[in-house]
């Protein structure tokens, strides 16, 4: 399914400016938290365990479990590590077979935020009532594939080309908001002289990779070297203004306002150059696509979570958090370049600027948790989130039909369900030893394996008011399967379709991220 959402994706790059499709709605609807090292450290199985800032992400209720007021500052490091190389995929040729491991790092601040907590010195009853502003990171886009090889069938050029088939080169040279033109993506394309046209054949062109064979088709002139790379970068953090009351220490009731915060960019670069010791017809050398899109957003939820604690030892919690509906910003822009006989072409896009809504589903989550006197605890979860509910909705200054990527979302997505257990273990008062681990079901409908990963984590609290948290976790994602370009036709209904099998590149990536947590009670 990941092949079917890249390809979706690059189709609405080759159709229109905008870059709205299932990866965007998958990315800004997905949550993958972070948060403090200890909640990090458990597997964030928090919902019936409490007491954590990094916990009130998972259930408000958390912050009235602790009997002590707090604050916490949690710096981290992420690692990706991307395996990107071609494959097969329904008979395609065999392209970009270069096995390239392309590894990313960042830094970035997980969690930070306090929490006050006053006592009421009642015996029963309400016991005491909490307050707090916390920022956690619910995901990390840190990400980094590149991708080579050769290829002697299919070509970028080749692709754009086809894009353009039945334009009159005047609307080619034309600007970039006419009423009746192709993509953004073809005008650069043409403007930087990755494709002319056929002398003699209006609205026919060729790749600047490509011949002219004699019975009037166009075919590949010869292999060539081609080269993709991806750059994803930025993060989705909440902030969280949280509300906790505590009922005789047996039943704890919390209420989140959430304001969400999106940073996501996207650099993606596709290139073809010349084998050295081949003479290509048009004199080609070299040539680039870069698409750059940043995607910046707010958005606004509550949520509602209780914690039981029916018999000595044991919790019971659950939450629920409305949908978020958030407004996007985005900017995108393509950049072309062509090399041919020492001449260079460059041409660039203007820097489009789109807004529009996006509604998330409700997220619902519940966990049980045992605490083993005061030897260590251990704690379960289970949260449920139906992508097939995400919405793309137009702005009221934008009218955007979003029909067709919202039927998509119905066709190609699914609900998933996380399952998270974790554990903690004090061989000593002063010292906490952590262990968790997570699965997630794939949100795409055709795709059997999950979202997986292991955690470790260690604590230190010092008989002052002083602790410290250090975590681990390692992430092993499904593999994405990449269509860097496709080429395009007309079929007899009138429809423009993909038309010939081009390569596709498997990336394979696993993460790692490092939490360190300074914190202070009080």
């Amino acid at each position: 399914m990941k092949k079917i959402f890249a390809s979706v994706f690059l189709l609405s790059l080759a159709l229109g400016a905008g870059a709205q499709g299932l990866q965007d709605a998958l990315d800004f609807a997905g949550n993958d938290y972070l948060g403090t090292a200890r909640s990090v450290g458990m597997g964030n199985a928090m919902t019936a365990v409490g007491g954590d800032l990094g916990s009130l992400t998972f259930n408000p209720a958390g912050s009235a479990v602790a009997g002590y007021s707090q604050f916490t500052l949690t710096p981290g490091l992420t690692v990706s590590s991307v395996v990107g190389q071609g494959t097969y995929s329904g008979g395609a040729p065999y392209g970009f077979e270069d096995k390239v491991k392309t590894p990313s790092t960042r830094m970035n601040l997980p969690n930070f935020g306090g929490m006050i907590v006053y006592d009421t010195r009642r015996s029963r009853g309400l016991r005491r009532v909490s307050f707090g502003l916390v920022g956690n990171i619910t995901r990390d886009y840190n990400y980094r594939v590149r991708a080579s090889g050769t290829n002697d069938e299919t070509t970028l050029a080749g692709s754009l080309a086809s894009q353009a088939d039945g334009y009159p080169e005047s609307t080619l040279q034309g600007g970039y908001y006419q009423s009746d033109m192709p993509s953004w993506e073809t005008m650069v394309g043409y403007k930087a002289g990755l494709f002319d046209p056929i002398t003699g054949r209006e609205g026919g062109y060729i790749g600047l990779t490509e011949r002219l064979l004699s019975n009037g088709e166009v075919a590949l002139a010869d292999r060539i070297g081609q080269y993709y790379g991806n750059r994803r970068y930025g993060s989705k953090y909440d902030l969280l203004m949280n509300f906790g009351l505590d009922f005789s220490d047996r039943f704890y009731v919390g209420a989140n306002i959430g304001i969400t915060s999106l940073d996501y960019r996207s650099d993606e670069t596709r290139a073809e150059e010349g084998i050295a010791g081949i003479t290509y017809p048009s004199g080609f050398e070299s040539l680039q696509m870069r698409n750059s899109l940043r995607d910046e957003g707010t958005g606004i939820y509550a949520k509602l979570g209780i914690i039981a604690r029916p018999t000595a030892g044991l919790r019971i919690g659950a939450a629920i958090q409305t949908p978020t509906l958030m407004r996007i910003r985005e900017d995108y822009q393509l950049e072309g370049r062509s090399v041919a006989d020492g001449v260079t072409w460059t041409e660039s896009s203007p820097q489009d600027e789109w807004f529009y809504n996006f509604r998330t589903p409700l997220r619902f989550n519940a966990g049980v948790a045992y605490t083993i006197g005061k030897v260590g605890l251990v704690s379960a979860d289970y949260e449920y989130f139906d992508y097939n509910k995400m919405r793309f909705v137009s702005d009221y200054d934008y009218d955007i039909d979003f029909s067709g990527v919202n039927a998509d979302i119905q066709d190609f997505t699914r609900a998933t369900h996380a399952f998270r257990i974790g554990g903690e273990l004090k061989p000593i008062p002063q010292m906490a030893l952590r262990v968790g681990y997570n699965y997630t079901t794939s949100p795409d409908v055709d795709v059997k394996k999950g979202r997986q990963s292991v955690s470790f984590g260690i604590g230190y609290s010092s008989a002052g008011s002083f602790f410290l948290d250090a975590a681990v976790r390692f992430q092993y994602l499904p593999d994405e399967f990449i269509t860097p370009y496709k080429y395009y036709g007309w079929d007899e209904a009138g429809t423009f379709v993909a038309d010939v099998a081009t390569p596709e590149i498997c990336a394979q990536a696993s993460l790692c991220n490092a939490l360190l947590t300074l914190g202070w009670r009080f």
